[in-house]
């Protein structure tokens, strides 16, 4: 399919029901005309398949692709199966499949009880009208498994849009999770490195503040040794936010394939080649969390494959998907925040389809570079 979006899914499975109804309406007409009718079959022929055929578009089109709830068009329904039923009782076996495009309708369009009372009822009657009108009983078996195969298969194509918008919403809420829990380890990480050291210097200023009168010596002592714990929990402090900020690119690099193995989606890395200095690790560690988080909220992909390589000085890292999506990491979605951290190292970044239905984000970053200042 070429879109990649829930809506763009439903969009393309909609057409392809009604392209299937058309060509089981051209295969009737065909047929029917093969015997030369009367002009007045003609005309209620015309009639017919405009009044089918507006009706079915216009419910298959509003249930799938507009995704509009269920159990909204039984009007409609009825009025494709009166026509489909009216037109191979009237007009000869060459609509039998009529009745079986209604009942796909009718799968599509009602509740799952609904339509299974409905689908079989279509069935019913269209193998007692093929033996109202005569059909052979080789025939009669050939048109009824044909619908039932039929309802079968438009019954599939109109479960996928609901399963597209599931698993998007699904990687959407991988991709939030993932954030929270990085917050979350964060805060904890916070929380032990300043906590305790905060808790202890209270503590012992209050003692303080108690014995400067009566003991000044054992009040200047408490006070030194508050001191001292306020400067271990700075120093703490700096060494958490420094390991935060200067992140190893191994770490960044299983940590996203960990989240890509969560929702689902191959993730193949190669090693991090030696020697990458520390700012040129912490500007790809970006680009590589970014491409990533827009593979998980803007495209259906299933495998992505991150390449690290040295080349002429420069470390090359190429992030490529097999399905890009409608924004996947369209222009203002992060590529101008990941280019001017690249551009701190003199680092580039390119990104864009791939030809082959994917996406391919490219940055490269030479290895002797000093950061730029900002």
């Amino acid at each position: 399919m070429d879109g990649r979006t829930p809506a763009a899914v439903a969009r393309t499975v909609a057409w392809l029901i009604l392209l299937t109804a058309a060509v089981f309406l051209a295969e009737g007409l065909l047929l029917w005309l093969r015997h030369r009718p009367a002009l007045g079959q003609v005309c209620l022929a015309a009639v017919g398949m405009l009044a089918f055929a507006v009706t079915f578009s216009r419910m298959v089109y509003d249930v799938v692709a507009r995704g509009t709830g269920r159990d909204r068009h039984l009007v409609d329904v009825a009025l494709c199966t009166s026509v489909a039923f009216a037109m191979l009782l009237l007009l000869g076996g060459a609509w039998g499949a009529l009745p079986s495009l209604a009942a796909g309708a009718a799968v599509v369009s009602l509740g799952a009880r609904r339509s299974v009372w409905a689908a079989l009822l279509i069935l019913l009657g269209t193998a007692l009208s093929c033996l109202l009108l005569g059909m052979p009983a080789d025939l009669l078996v050939d048109v009824v498994v044909r619908s039932a195969v039929t309802v079968v298969v438009i019954g599939a194509l109109g479960l996928l849009p609901p399963f597209a918008r599931e698993i998007h919403d699904n990687r959407a809420e991988l991709a939030r999770m993932a954030v929270l829990e990085e917050r979350l380890r964060f805060a904890r990480d916070l929380h032990d490195v300043l906590g305790h050291g905060l808790s202890v210097v209270g503590m012992k200023l209050e003692v303080a503040l108690l014995l400067q009168r009566t003991d000044p010596d054992r009040a200047r002592t408490e006070i030194e040794e508050a001191l001292g714990v306020s400067r271990s929990s700075v120093s703490d402090l700096r060494s958490l936010v420094h390991g935060y900020r200067q992140p190893s690119l191994r770490s960044e690099l299983e940590g996203v394939c960990s989240v890509l193995g969560s929702a689902g989606i191959s993730c193949r890395a190669d090693q991090v080649p030696p020697g990458i200095p520390q700012p040129v690790q912490e500007a790809v560690g970006w680009v590589v969390r970014e491409g990533v988080t827009n593979v998980l909220r803007h495209s259906t992909a299933t495998e992505c494959r991150i390449k690290l390589r040295v080349d002429d000085g420069r470390l090359l890292v190429e992030i490529v998907n097999d399905r890009a999506g409608d924004r996947d990491m369209a222009p203002g979605n992060g590529l101008r925040g990941l280019r001017e951290r690249l551009a701190g190292v003199a680092g580039e970044l390119t990104a864009g389809p791939d030809g082959n239905g994917g996406f391919r984000l490219l940055a490269h970053a030479p290895l002797d570079s000093t950061p730029a200042q900002r």
